[in-house]
């Protein structure tokens, strides 16, 4: 082949040749390599954040109270409907615009709150409420409003008046499920405007048990926000104080739990639909309530309710006294009648006191028993003087707590001289233990000692014994008092990690329930698999929850609390077994129901966790940095179910690009769209994705088709470009002239330039399909790669061949 042949072939192979190039150097290694991720209108993984709310209303009865209506609560007055919040349930918008609606309350801007650690009881100082013990920050302060964000952080699009939304700082996060959020700063618990405002309730994610001005904060499992909501009333009441005394007059026989109906208590201890409080008192010992409530309005009322048959005569009057603020007079209005019936019209910074005084009767009997606590059977022997007639004694049983029962009686009158009662000591029956607090004969505490065990009381007997003067002198009370002896212990497990986990124990029903105590214990692992107990937060050892009722009518929530989520994943609850003793296990919520029966009253809780790490996405685009194919940016669009979205720009000559990684704390699914390949007119684009997870074997993705990106996964996708040029010109066979005969005269012909009967314009092809702006043609991603190279290949040689021939004709 001579020069010339050599000449046409690369001058009409050389568009052809110069597009195979292209194509070689998107299959090799990548060049310049760029590409710009654009802004994420929402980011998996937000910071833990939490939405501080406030609200003002006019009313205490126009605010939703918390589970437990106790007198913990801290409000001046009782507050309005029963929570709709089942057990474990994280606070939300929803439920409490539900249970407080606006109107007649009014968002509160400008209302501060503080986080902290530890809780330091109300005292005068603090305005009679609760604030946190070391605060972390006293200066979160709610706006006009802020837009309401969903358990993720991602804005829903709503907004919440009167709110505002901080991230949890390194303090923050360090205190772990210890957090405490409070109403007002430590120092100022109204923020100075107590003369505006009265405490009513708050509320922080799943802490709304007892209706004090601090919470714990606490993330249930997977989500990285919360909110907390405060409650105020204006104007407010002043404030007073109620205390109340139960006293027993000297030498009466036995203690009593004294009732007391009323609205000055928030609590139900029977349950009988009337509001009341306990006090338990004995010659030896006073018992007392004190009340912060509200000053003027509805009176405050209370009356004491002596049980029938117990021997306890109807109280005196009550003896009430008021002291003004300064140790003066006071205002207050206070009238009682002959029934002990007591009614409070407070005065602002008044203290009254009222005390009742209570006397028993002696029963007919020679010997009587009651118990207080509860109720059983009691084995007792009662030994006459010498020469006295035997006393045959039953064991005796109580069935009314207080209410006495006859153990031996003397018709005739006592016979003179010493008399020995022996109790037995009741075996532990697994629901508690029995103590024999007094034994009072005519007024007269008579001391008890402890027996030996022996056969027939393997753990011993109460003995005492008393000496009576004359046949009408004898008349004794036995009182034995029941300690409850149900516990719960909590085991924890963790798995994928270790951590410190709280837990609350809380008796229920939640709502004005009798024991107010809500049981708070910590369990810190220190390897995975290894158990570990959970003591009570105090210090002190022992169960996570000691001396409860055992009543399987009397269920327990036991409310696990995680520690906050990381960046590295978070924590769920995979199992809460409690044996026979547990039931309505919920994971999500992470709750379990713990009856306590006689056959199993001191149950273990073994809950398991395992800390579920974050999944994560990486997204790659591969393109050519060729101009002349590609002279547009690349686009790729990323949308996920999570509400994740992020995009990706890769400018012209740029041959790659890649977005920020992204972490997931929740399975979800994701799908990426290209929505413009930067393509020139007439240049075919053959798209394909990969995905593999981990590094394991590649699978096919189809662009706008979802994929799963699921926890503890490192999933990875490559989307690729492959652009092919339109194909070369070709140029028609020339069509040779007819021969004619050349005058014999003719000089020879010169010899034409090198480009002469090469077409200097090549005929007009079809163009390829496109859209009229390039730089935004569409990935096809239907056609075969293969078929592509076998087509323009074929194409190729066809062409190749033609110019070679129609060279070698025009020699």
């Amino acid at each position: 082949m001579d020069g010339a042949t050599r000449s046409v072939i690369m001058r009409w192979a050389g568009p052809a040749l110069g597009a195979l190039m292209a194509v070689a150097c998107v299959l090799a290694g990548p060049g310049q390599t760029g590409g710009r991720a654009a802004a994420a209108a929402a980011a998996a993984q937000n910071p833990l954040s939490v939405t501080f709310v406030a609200r003002k209303c006019p009313q205490y009865t126009d605010v939703m109270a918390n589970k437990a209506r106790n007198n913990i609560q801290e409000s001046l007055r009782d507050l309005g409907p029963d929570s709709n919040y089942a057990s474990g349930e994280a606070v939300s918008a929803a439920k409490e615009a539900a249970g407080t609606p606006l109107p007649p309350c009014e968002p509160l801007p400008d209302w501060t709150f503080s986080t902290g650690s530890g809780i330091t009881s109300k005292s005068t100082a603090s305005l009679n409420l609760s604030t946190v013990t070391t605060a972390y920050r006293q200066n979160i302060t709610t706006k006009a409003s802020t837009p309401e964000l969903d358990d993720q952080g991602n804005d829903t699009g709503r907004t919440l008046e009167g709110a505002v939304t901080v991230d949890l700082d390194s303090r923050e996060l360090g205190a772990g499920s210890g957090l405490i959020a409070q109403g007002g700063t430590k120092s100022q618990t109204l923020n100075g405007l107590q003369e505006q405002y009265g405490f009513a309730a708050l509320r922080c994610a799943q802490d709304s048990v007892n209706g004090d001005n601090v919470e714990y904060v606490t993330f249930p499992s997977g989500s990285r926000h919360v909110f907390c909501y405060y409650y105020a009333v204006t104007p407010p009441p002043d404030a007073g104080t109620i205390k109340v005394i139960k006293k027993v007059q000297p030498k009466t026989a036995g203690a009593g739990d004294f009732r007391f109906d009323g609205n000055l208590s928030y609590a139900d201890t029977n349950n009988d639909g009337t509001n009341d409080f306990v006090l338990r008192a004995s010659a030896q010992q006073d018992d007392s309530m004190t009340f912060i409530r509200g000053a003027g309005g509805t009176p405050w009322t209370f009356k004491e309710v002596v049980p029938p048959n117990s021997g306890w005569t109807p109280p005196t009057i009550p003896r009430c006294t008021v002291v003004g603020p300064g140790g003066g007079e006071g205002s207050s209005q206070v009238e009682v009648d002959s029934t002990g019936a007591a009614s409070v019209k407070l005065g602002a910074g008044d203290t009254v006191t009222c005390t009742y005084t209570n006397t028993r009767t002696s029963g007919k009997a020679l010997l009587e028993k009651e118990s207080i606590g509860g109720t059983g059977t009691f084995d007792i022997d009662l030994k006459p003087p010498p020469g006295a007639t035997p006393i045959a004694v039953s064991p005796v049983t109580t069935t009314q707590e207080s209410v006495p029962v006859t153990v031996a009686e003397a018709p005739a009158g006592a016979t003179p001289g010493t008399y020995t009662i022996d109790e037995t000591i009741p075996r532990p029956d697994g629901t508690g233990t029995w103590n024999l607090e007094s034994l009072n004969c005519n007024g007269t505490e008579v001391p008890i000692t402890k027996g030996p065990a022996t056969d027939s009381a393997p753990l011993g007997t109460w003995h005492a014994s008393y000496d009576v003067a004359s046949v009408d002198d004898a008349t004794c009370l036995l009182t034995d008092k029941f300690t409850p002896g149900g516990a719960i212990n909590i085991e924890k497990v963790t798995e994928g990690g270790t951590g410190t986990f709280a837990y609350d124990i809380v008796a229920q029903p939640d709502s004005r329930r009798r024991d107010d105590a809500t049981y708070r214990s910590t369990a810190t692992t220190e390897s995975e698999g290894v158990a570990v107990t959970a003591h009570p937060e105090d210090g002190s050892g022992g169960p996570a929850a000691d001396g409860l009722t055992v009543d399987d009518s009397t269920p327990y929530t036991v409310q696990e609390y995680l520690p906050p989520p990381t960046a590295a994943g978070h924590w769920e609850m995979t199992d809460a077994d409690c044996g026979t003793a547990g039931s309505d296990v919920d994971t999500e919520q992470g709750t379990v129901q713990v009856r306590l029966t006689a056959d199993d009253p001191r149950p273990t809780c073994r809950f398991t966790n395992r800390f579920v790490e974050v999944g994560t996405l990486d997204v790659t685009k591969r393109t050519t940095g060729d101009t002349a194919l590609r002279p547009g940016a690349a686009h790729l669009a990323l949308s996920c179910a999570d509400g994740t979205e992020d995009a990706l720009d890769i400018a012209a000559g740029d041959t790659s690009g890649a977005l920020t990684r992204h972490a997931f704390g929740n399975s979800t699914t994701c799908r990426l769209e290209e929505t413009a390949t930067g393509a020139g007119d007439g240049v075919d684009v053959d798209t394909s994705a990969v995905l593999t997870v981990a590094g394991g074997e590649p699978q096919k993705v189809t662009l706008g088709e979802s994929f799963p990106v699921r926890t503890g996964e490192a999933v990875s996708v490559v989307v690729t470009n492959v652009f092919k040029a339109p194909p070369p010109p070709t140029s028609p066979p020339p069509t040779s002239p007819p021969p004619t005969s050349a005058p014999p005269t003719s000089p020879p012909p010169t010899s034409p330039p090198p480009t002469s009967g090469v077409p200097t314009t090549p005929p007009p092809v079809t163009p390829h399909p496109g859209p009229s702006h390039p730089g935004h043609h569409l990935a096809d991603t239907g056609t075969s790669t293969t078929a592509l190279w076998l087509a323009f290949a074929a194409a190729l040689a066809v062409a190749l061949g033609t110019l070679t021939v129609t060279a070698m004709r025009r020699r």
